[in-house]
């Protein structure tokens, strides 16, 4: 029932027993089952406030006795909570359900036991209330009672026969908690009426453990007076003397002592009491134990002892107790640690002064080589290091690694720790194992302080690590400016390059370090300097795109035109980047434009093998020789075609790039661009009268090169434009035989369709020119799809239409049919109209709808299919729903399968929706419209954003680099389509399509739809619809699990027909596709 201003009202009357004004409520239209802003009848507030009255008027007007809450709750749920014994009274009387559950399967039972109302309890019982229901988790109603601490409702719960030690999912009972809340009285209840003091939960504790713990000390001295195991372990080796130690209960341990608690039982772990009471410095504890004889020196399974765990945690009056107990102190711990280490590390001042007057070993080394000094300076503590060298600790001790105490401090910053270690003659130049400095460190880092007091110190400037690193190339690489000016003028030397010759120059370039770059060489570094591999730090801010760093080198003479690696220019790397703003700069540094590296590539050969045509467009308004060859006589138009860049093609042709031009294997762009199965490229260069048959070093014309490959359109399209189908290679095999011999079946039926209906002509010579000969004229060839046009006719009227043209009912010979007619105006569009004839007529499955033909020797071009007389899915479900029936899961299956049909076969639909699933006269769901779609293993020829948005996977509708459709993202697509079977509505709802593509490529996804009450199927949507392609749900899975739902939908409607609610028929939910 809907939540009113009025019933708001009503509620107000209820709450305060208003008898009259809410029957006046009532008989105005109020309805009885109103609910308040929280979702509660009325009934439920008079139960809830215990007006009776009220609520027996409400219940006389009909009202829901067993309605419930969000939670669960029903009125006599609530009326138990709040202890309204004469609600619950009448509530019984007007046929409440006695044990009714709540979300959390809370009875009024267990609700009215955790509040306490005894009384309530005692009338719930009487009336034959389940007393050992158990709620989520196991919890009864004696449990709540026990845990709350009351004792009159569980002496209740008792004397109606609770169980006593029915335990809850953890294996936790009524005594368990009982003694872990402290709650004596209700102890001592449950343990005269048998309760089994030793019960262990699945943790191993028992209720003197609980107790314990919390340190209730009468519960644990209760336990105790009635035996209970004092020495139990729990999972983890843990007893209650260690539990009451650890967290310093003093009386409860003294309690455990005395009734004979073991003293050194040791963890798992091999952790004692006295180590735990140590650890957190309970330092009473820690006597009590040691007089009680504790173990003193045990160590746990890494080798700590008590001494060790109350220096780490700086408790010096328990390390001082320790001590007077004659604690060993120089004990180490498996990885060589002392108790003096580990108070060093955490800067505990006057425990690591206590351990030294107590003849602690001041420079034993860890496993490793680490001393408390190296520790306590790693982590900056001063006073401790002041404290450890008055204690005569050595100075230059090294690390297994030949890292010293200075090398520490100066690589984390700790100045004050650098100072004093300098003050106390630190050397300055020890090297460690890579020959790092201190120096080094600290400049990685970029710790100038330290710097400064390093170079103060007369620490060495140029000295070289062993991979050739000095302090200014380490200043240099992080960009540390600081470090770089104060190196510089203690003389560190601006060129010395490192093992692999780079200056600091290039590495401050390469970072992009625009303010180090400026100080460098305002301080005469070299310029052109080059590294080993031969590029300048020009080469490196150029291939990192820095350009602030390009212009300022610039402007101190940098070589513009030096050749680098591979003798390539700065021009030439900056071209494989999408950067114009770089290439114009070198340019108007009169770089030069067709200079060529050791390949003979260009710089506009490499922004064609990069795809960039931003760069190639820039590069020739500039002057650059679209003709130039490489090494191997390839020009950047065989790289454009060979690549598929058609942008770019289209530019080089327009700009005269010659298409007929051989690279040293004889194949010209034509041959590239057929081979790569590059069809646009094929019809651009056939525009630009390449020519068609030319033969390369193997013979081999472009229709031959593309046969081999399997590319079916490309061969369509030069057989179309009069490619010779009967020439030959130089081992006497036509296209055709090549073709066949590679299991190419599809491009062979091409090809030998067009022989059937033309004169055949001889190919045995070539002319001059390397170009086969080829008949003037090719007769037209029809494909098994076509149907003429004198057996199609159409009704005069159509039924429904588009932006792609009208669909008609009609005939085909003497059978009903649907024709779809398209207008076709250009080349492209008949080989969109003849790809979709070709897919569909390959699509032969019971969910795809059956095709019959195509038409294209008149216009409008025709399809001819059978009629969804259903039609789609969206009006097929709501006039079904409006008969009672629930479809969607099992309709969805049907189209699935049909889908995994078509990437059986390698199809990708591309423009899944709902209206593209139909619905035929025997209600079988199929696909339809492959007017985008297209074969996996060719190329789609569809480059731009197409179809509806808000079915289109994220990764089809982005800005940068959108991907072309595939499997996955017809995945996504149905995903969405299950969305808008579920909801009857188009996802986003009304949201603009520029919004939805903002969200979706920004990974934001649908707010869930109240129509999908199953966490399960929302689920199902998210792992459909994943944004990363990779983990979306695989097709065959997804199927698996629509027909669990559709399964679940059949069950739903047998029940509901069963009950007289829908319209029962048979259903068969779809098997294996």
């Amino acid at each position: 029932m809907a939540i009113t201003d009025e019933a708001n009202k009503v509620a107000g009357a209820v709450r305060s027993g208003r008898v009259r004004d809410v029957e006046l409520a009532l008989a105005n239209g109020c309805a009885v089952d109103s609910r308040d802003e929280d979702g509660r009848t009325l009934l439920m507030l008079a139960a809830q406030g215990g007006q009776v009255e009220v609520l027996r008027l409400l219940f006389e007007q009909k009202a829901t006795v067993e309605a419930k809450t969000e939670d669960g709750s029903t009125a006599l749920h609530l009326a138990a909570s709040k202890g309204r014994l004469e609600a619950v009274q009448s509530l019984l009387e007007l046929g409440a359900v006695m044990n009714s559950v709540d979300a959390q399967a809370s009875t009024p039972l267990i609700r009215a036991a955790e509040e306490g109302h005894t009384d309530v309890v005692r009338h719930l019982l009487q009336s034959g209330a389940a007393v050992n229901a158990q709620a989520s988790r196991g919890l009864t109603a004696l449990y709540r009672a026990a845990i709350g601490g009351r004792l009159e409702t569980a002496r209740e719960l008792l004397n109606h026969g609770a169980i006593v030690d029915l335990a809850n999912e953890n294996g936790e009972t009524p005594l368990t908690v009982a003694a872990h809340n402290g709650h004596t009285d209700v102890v001592q209840l449950l343990l005269e009426r048998n309760a089994t003091i030793n019960t262990v939960a699945t943790n191993g504790r028992t209720a003197l453990m609980f107790a314990a713990q919390e340190g209730r000390a009468d519960v644990v001295q209760l336990l105790l007076e009635w035996k209970a195991a004092s020495d139990t372990v729990s999972a983890d080796g843990w007893t209650a003397l260690m539990l009451a130690a650890q967290n310093g209960h003093m009386d409860v341990v003294r309690l455990l002592f005395e009734w004979k608690a073991a003293i050194d039982t040791v963890s798992a772990d091999g952790w004692t009491a006295l180590m735990l009471a140590a650890q957190n410095g309970h330092t009473d504890v820690v006597r009590l134990l040691l007089e009680w004889k504790a173990a003193i020196d045990t160590v746990e399974a890494g080798g700590w002892t008590a001494l060790m765990l109350a220096a780490q945690n700086g408790h010096t009056d328990v390390v001082q107790l320790l001590l007077e107990w004659k604690a060993a102190i120089d004990t180490v711990t498996v990885d060589g640690w002392t108790a003096p280490m580990l108070a060093a590390q955490n800067g505990h001042t006057d425990v690591v002064r206590l351990l030294l007057e107590w003849k602690a070993s001041i420079d034993v080394a860890s496993a490793t080589g680490f001393t408390s000094l190296m520790i306590a300076a790693q982590n900056g503590h001063t006073d401790v290091v002041r404290l450890l060298f008055e204690w005569k600790a050595a100075i230059d001790t090294v690390t297994v690694d030949g890292w010293t105490a200075l090398m520490f401090a100066a690589e984390k910053g700790h100045a004050d720790v650098v100072r004093l270690l300098l003050e106390w003659e630190a050397w300055v130049d020890t090297v460690q194992a890579d020959g790092w400095t201190a120096l080094m460190f600290a400049t990685r880092e970029g710790h100038a302080d330290v710097v400064q007091l390093l170079l103060e110190s007369k620490a060495a400037v140029n000295m070289k690590a062993t991979d050739g690193s000095t302090a200014l190339l380490l200043a240099a690489l992080y960009g540390r400016l600081s470090a770089v000016e104060l190196l510089v003028d203690r003389g560190a030397v601006v060129d010395l390059a490192g093992s692999d010759g780079f200056t600091p120059l290039l590495e401050a370039a390469q970072k992009g370090h625009l303010e180090v770059v400026r100080l460098l060489l305002e301080h005469d570094a070299t310029v052109n300097a080059k590294a080993h591999a031969g590029d300048t730090a020009l080469h490196y801010a150029v291939r990192t795109g820095q350009t602030g760093v390009i212009r300022l080198l610039l402007e101190y003479g940098a070589d513009v035109n030096v050749g680098g690696s591979n003798n390539c220019s700065p021009l030439l790397i900056a071209a494989g980047f999408e950067n114009v703003e770089i290439i114009e700069l070198l340019l108007g540094q009169e770089a030069s434009i067709n200079a060529q590296d050791n390949d003979g590539d260009t710089a506009l050969h490499e922004a064609v093998y990069k795809g960039q045509f931003a760069v190639a467009r820039t590069l020739v308004e500039h002057g650059a020789g679209v003709n130039v060859a490489n090494a191997i006589e390839w020009t950047p138009l065989m790289a454009a075609a060979q690549g598929g860049h058609l942008e770019i093609a289209t530019l080089l042709v327009e700009k005269e790039a010659a298409v007929d031009v051989r690279e040293n294997a004889g194949r010209t762009a034509l041959s590239l661009a057929a081979e790569d199965g590059h069809v646009e490229i094929v019809q651009l260069l056939l525009d630009h009268n390449a020519t068609i048959d030319v033969l390369d070093m193997e013979s081999r014309t472009p229709l031959m090169r593309a046969a081999y490959r399997g590319h079916e359109e490309v061969v369509r399209l030069l057989v179309e434009s009069n490619a010779d189908v009967d020439a030959t290679d130089g081992s006497g095999r036509t296209a055709s035989m090549i073709a066949r011999s590679n299991n190419r079946s599809n491009i062979v039926r091409i090809i030998t369709a067009h022989e059937i209906e033309r004169p055949s002509t001889s190919v045995d010579s070539a002319d001059s020119s390397g170009v086969a000969r080829s008949p003037s004229q090719k007769s037209a060839v029809k494909q098994d799809w076509f149907l003429p046009s004198r057996e199609i006719r159409k009704d005069k009227e159509p039924f429904s239409f588009g932006s792609f043209g009208k669909v008609y009912r009609g005939w085909w010979l003497s059978s009903r049919v649907v024709i779809k007619c398209v207008a076709v105006e250009t080349k492209s569009q008949r080989r969109a109209f003849q790809r979709e004839a070709r897919i569909w007529q390959k699509a032969r499955h019971p969910n795809i709808v059956p095709f019959f033909g195509a038409c294209d020797d008149s216009t409008p071009y025709s399809f001819v299919c059978e009629e969804a007389t259903n039609g789609n899915l969206m009006n097929y479900l709501f006039r079904e729903q409006k008969q009672g029936r629930s479809l969607v899961w099992r309709k969805l299956v049907e189209a699935a399968l049909g889908l995994h049909f078509l990437h059986e076969r390698h199809i990708v639909h591309s423009d899944l929706k709902c209206n593209q699933i139909l619905v035929s006269k025997d209600g079988v769901a199929m696909l339809t419209d492959f007017g985008l779609s297209f074969n996996s293993e060719e190329s789609s020829g569809e480059e731009e954003i197409v179809g509806a948005i808000r079915w289109k996977a994220p990764e089809c509708i982005r800005k940068l680099k959108p991907s072309k459709p595939n499997s996955q993202s017809d995945v996504y697509s149905f995903g969405m389509c299950v969305v808008e079977a579920v909801t009857g509505a188009v996802p986003w709802g009304p949201l603009p399509d520029p919004v939805v593509k903002y969200h979706v490529t920004r990974e934001k996804f649908l707010v869930r739809p109240p129509a999908f009450k199953s966490d399960a199927q929302w689920e199902f949507v998210r792992a459909m619809c994943a944004f990363d392609p990779s983990k979306r749900l695989e097709l065959v899975d997804a199927i698996s699990q629509l027909r669990k739902f559709a399964e679940d939908e059949a069950v739903e409607e047998r029940v509901r027909a069963f009950s007289g609610e829908a319209k029962l028929e048979p259903e068969v939910v779809e098997g294996t596709g």
